[in-house]
């Protein structure tokens, strides 16, 4: 069969290039296709300038797949499932990922999504491929599938399970997108995550489970790309390439004994030890990312983190000191978050001298523990359609404010983090890592990507219309949710 795999991006005509990476769910699904004879093709909004006229002109698929997040891209893949529907009578959507699963039904109650692919992808949307060829109608034989009957009723089938073994899957579908045009080179060599952290999709979606692709399939894959692409720095684009300490430690291993020229950045959490850090520095390591979202400790509990502030402070310290540049990600505006817990924040900022990190704001996602608690208690109103989603998604992310601090805390945090964050990691990587930034010059194509990387992270937000220059003070913020206020109900998607 004709088959379209679609990554949709945040509008049907984006303004702006958003961050780009490889759409690896993806590259891995259409891999499977391609191995059982299937003719695919992958549509990136996010790099395509094609439209779906485009694909229904020259190549006329009759099956459409969405890989769908939550957030403003379910728009685009609404407007686009509509689209095909029209343009290629008798065409079959599919809709996948994270928010298809967690949303199933009220996703399928859309007139243009025909079947939802729940969990990992590749098997569950390959039977149903097969099905659809042999004109069988027999969908609740298929595991991990959600469709819809003859009378309109949504059918959720018996979940797949999860793929433990990801060396049976054959490597990602790379020749059918244009990998130039992709603002780093990404590589998904694990799934699922054992810790449960209240607000992360993970444990709806992979269900406590994690699985690892070999040393010699990721050590294969590089030097495939290397070969083909003349890759020479890939970011581990997954949610904690250290988790498994033996196989990073062998993977390291591997590239140093094999002398494999290859720069890596990666995400970590905040608990590796001194050996496995200088390891990762000498096999090529050069960034990483820690999710340490909050210096309060008891935002920490609250957010069932499984970590704490003294271990993560150690780990930090042993990135700088062997030359890796850690990145953290602060989230904000989180329930319950208190002026407090937002001071104890900036003060681990500080005892950290400053470093490189991001600002995040609390965006409750749909079947996570923290979401459900949200509802429970009355704090946020569910989309009441899926189309309501992009909205939702949208405004927490830039507006929506579930803790006790005010609105001009958090917009004033925003801006003074956008206005520093170039200068703040220029003056970091001088005191810590100047080496670092001595190289950069003398490779000139490497440093203006670092500044193009500088810029395009800290423009989005110094031109949000929401933020304002203004000097951070708290002393002057009042606690809003001190005294008998009630929380607010968030209902109105602006």
């Amino acid at each position: 069969m004709k088959i379209l795999l679609v990554n949709p991006g945040t509008e049907y005509k984006p303004r702006f290039r958003t961050y780009a990476v490889f759409p690896n769910g993806l590259l891995y699904i259409a891999a499977v296709l391609e191995r059982a004879g299937h003719e695919v093709r992958i549509f990136d909004n996010v790099v395509s300038e094609l439209t779906p006229p485009d694909y229904a002109k020259d190549f006329a698929p009759e099956v459409v797949g969405f890989s769908v997040l939550t957030g403003p891209c379910i728009g685009n893949a609404l407007v686009q499932s509509k689209e095909f529907k029209a343009l290629l009578p008798g065409v079959k959507v599919v809709w996948g990922n994270v928010h298809a699963t967690c949303t199933t039904e009220q996703t399928l109650n859309e007139e243009a999504i025909d079947f939802v692919v729940r969990g990992d992808g590749e098997y569950t949307f390959l039977d149903l491929i097969e099905h659809l060829e042999k004109g069988e109608e027999n969908y609740a034989e298929i595991q991990g599938l959600a469709w819809k009957d003859t009378e309109g009723r949504v059918i959720i089938n018996q979940p797949r399970p999860f793929i433990h073994n990801l060396d049976e899957l054959p490597n990602p579908a790379w020749h059918l997108i244009d990998v130039p045009k992709y603002w780093d080179i990404t590589l998904n060599t694990s799934r699922g995550c054992p810790f449960k952290c209240s607000f992360c999709y993970n444990i709806p979606f992979h269900q406590g489970h994690r699985a690892d692709l070999s040393v010699e399939r990721i050590i294969a894959q590089i030097e495939h790309l290397q070969k083909n692409y003349k890759v020479k720095f890939i970011r581990f684009f997954e949610d904690n390439f250290t988790f498994n300490r033996k196989r990073m430690r062998e993977f390291c291993q591997t590239v140093i004994d094999r002398r494999i020229k290859i720069k890596w950045d990666t995400e970590s959490r905040a608990d590796m030890s001194e050996e496995d850090v200088a390891l990762m520095a000498k096999a090529g390591c050069t960034s990483v990312g820690i999710g340490v979202e909050t210096g309060s400790k008891r935002m920490l509990e609250y957010l069932n983190k499984g970590v704490d502030l003294d271990e993560m402070g150690r780990t930090f310290w042993r990135f700088v000191k062997h030359g890796i540049m850690p990145r953290l990600y602060i989230m904000l505006a989180v329930p319950t978050e208190t002026v407090e817990d937002f001071t104890e924040t900036q003060d681990m900022l500080h005892r950290m001298e400053d470093p490189p990190f991001m600002y995040m704001r609390f965006v409750p996602y749909p079947g996570t523990p923290l979401y459900n608690q949200l509802v429970k208690d009355n704090r946020i109103k569910p989309p009441e359609s899926l189309g309501e989603w992009a909205k939702f998604s949208v405004y927490f992310a830039t507006k929506g404010n579930l803790s006790e601090l005010s609105d001009e805390v958090i917009n004033q945090a925003i801006s003074h983090w956008a206005h520093s964050y170039a200068s703040r990691r220029v003056m970091f990587t001088l005191r810590h890592n100047p080496r670092y930034l001595l190289s950069a010059v003398k490779n000139p194509a490497e440093f203006f990507k670092a500044v193009s990387s500088l810029i395009k992270n800290s423009l989005p937000v110094v031109f949000n219309k929401n933020t304002n220059i203004k000097p951070l003070v708290l002393e002057a913020v009042p606690n809003k949710m001190h005294g008998k206020q009630e929380p607010r109900l968030i209902s109105n998607y602006e």
